[in-house]
């Protein structure tokens, strides 16, 4: 039996994979309802359609445009993006996992290992802890993976305080907006994304002093509005040098640190992940090695060097971006290639406009 520690996108994903070959697999969620707190913008790519198909219902908006805004420059770019009910997608993963025989127990909390082949579950309506017997165990249980510390596996080194909140605004329902500015939003960046007419999800993400940039940012941006909910948590850099299997025990997901560096976008990267996993775990490969060898991989260490690259750049430096992000050519392989296919955007965009090569200077 393998055990999956967390229902979210990852462990929910990998659990359907590993039921449709056959496995018995048990998923282990801590809350009662899949897919709650909410801490995620959740917008993703068209490239979710590789994966699912989302239902209608699980779709709250979808935007047309992407307004990039730095100090002193704007620009506009068509795009696809869909703004999902986050809720929703992951209550829609967990039962597709169901419906494949995968049983899901929800209300239970991972509380360590017994030997090499056994986990402790706790049920939170009781208290009651029992042992599940399992030749696999997945920590799919976020960024302070419990899973990780049990098995003896380096926690994550760094990561991002995300603020965010529901907010009654007015707003251009068919574009987000991204702010890019060393000042106001140093090491990351922030974000306005339409779910309706009139109530937007936006939110930053900081390394430090995350609540000060972040009330400073929502008054610059929308006055004084109604603050509808919060939203917040954390979410990891990538680190390529994490160790992400120890014998039989794996982590995915936000526990592995699977999020692009440039935006924190962590679903599609982990479903990505759950297609290696599952292969590793069904024909006994090396998960550490075939991450970093596959494409998947070789994308987030992309990502993270195009964050260590943006993390060098002044006001000035987001400014004259923008001036070569707003050509027509631009614009068109922006279009082409979304942000979670980063190595052939990243070759057309260089070989569309050389100038880009002057930031290459930041790598080094």
């Amino acid at each position: 039996m393998i055990a999956i520690i967390g229902a979210g996108p990852a462990g929910s994903y990998l659990a359907y994979l590993l039921a449709r070959q056959g496995k018995q697999v048990t998923l282990i969620e801590e809350h009662e309802s899949v897919g709650m707190p909410v801490q995620c913008t959740g917008i993703v790519t068209e490239s979710i359609d590789k994966f699912v198909k989302l239902p209608n219902r699980i779709i709250a908006n979808k935007c047309s445009k992407v307004v990039v805004i730095s100090k002193n420059n704007r620009i506009a770019a068509n795009t696809d993006e869909i703004v999902m009910w986050r809720n929703k997608f992951d209550e829609f993963l967990a039962s597709k996992a169901e419906d494949e025989g995968v049983k899901i127990l929800r209300g239970h909390q991972f509380t360590g290992f017994n030997g090499k082949n056994s986990v402790k579950i706790k049920n939170k309506k009781n208290n009651e802890i029992r042992e599940l017997a399992c030749g696999h165990i997945v920590g799919a249980d976020g960024p302070s993976s419990s899973v990780a510390k049990a098995a003896g596996l380096e926690g994550i080194k760094r990561f991002y305080i995300g603020m965010q909140a529901k907010v009654k605004l007015k707003t251009d329902v068919d574009a987000f907006e991204t702010y890019f500015s060393n000042s106001d939003f140093p090491y990351f960046f922030g974000w306005v994304v339409p779910e309706s007419q009139d109530t937007v999800r936006l939110g930053m993400g900081a390394f430090s002093n995350a609540k000060e940039l972040f009330y400073k940012f929502l008054e610059k941006r929308t006055g004084k509005k109604e603050v509808l909910c919060w939203e917040s948590g954390i979410f990891p850099l990538y680190d390529k040098d994490k160790m992400i299997q120890k014998n039989n025990v794996y982590l995915i997901g936000d526990a592995a640190t699977q999020v692009k560096a440039t935006t924190g976008g962590g679903i599609i990267p982990s479903l990505k992940a759950a297609e290696i996993l599952s292969d590793c775990i069904l024909n006994n490969k090396d998960y550490n090695d075939e991450l970093k060898k596959r494409k998947a991989g070789r994308e987030l260490s992309l990502h993270l060097r195009i964050r260590n690259i943006l993390n060098k750049f002044s006001d000035d430096d987001y400014d004259y971006l923008l001036d070569l992000m707003d050509q027509e050519r631009i614009k068109t392989t922006l279009k082409k290639y979304d942000r979670d296919n980063p190595i052939p955007l990243v070759l057309n965009l260089l070989m569309k406009e050389p100038r880009f090569l002057k930031y290459a200077k930041f790598a080094f």
